[in-house]
């Protein structure tokens, strides 16, 4: 009996410290579905795509009626990892404009032979399921620009 006074004595402090825990996890969840939402919605709004297969090839390039950058690359290819910060920057400053689709090509080798694609990094322009520009290797800056303006110069008319 006195060890059960003693215990309800800790009643009220126990009382709040769940429900401040609880109010620290409702805190917590929030905080996650604020970033599920934010990513949510910046997938969508976002024109970068990480191509999963070919049936997601098919939907998010081919048929795509905004021209699409298709970035063959591997992640073992340095020249791939200095080349993919440039394309995914063209493709935020001209949102709504064009997507950029990122293949692997370790995972996506029907692909390769598809767009007959025999050096990496490889990057096409596609645009209602035609290819209008290409270029192989580590191109510069300049190039990579020009690349862009005349495809969406092409894709325009």
């Amino acid at each position: 009996m006195a060890m059960l006074q003693k215990l309800s004595k800790f009643k009220p402090v126990m009382q709040t410290l769940l429900q401040s825990e609880a109010s620290n996890h409702l805190f917590r969840l929030g905080i996650a579905a604020n970033k599920i939402r934010w990513f949510h919605t910046n997938e969508q709004l976002c024109d970068i795509y990480e191509i999963t297969d070919e049936q997601d090839f098919k939907k998010k390039v081919m048929r795509n009626s905004i021209p699409v950058i298709v970035n063959f690359h591997a992640d073992w290819c340095e020249p791939c990892h200095s080349l993919k910060p440039l394309l995914e920057k063209i493709a935020n400053e001209n949102e709504g404009r064009l997507h950029l689709a990122e293949v692997l090509v370790d995972d996506h080798v029907d692909l390769l032979h598809a767009f007959e694609v025999e050096a990496i990094p490889a990057v096409l322009g596609i645009h209602r399921g035609i290819v209008t520009e290409k270029f192989v290797g580590l191109v510069s800056h300049k190039e990579v620009m020009e690349f862009v303006e005349k495809l969406l110069e092409r894709t325009a008319k």
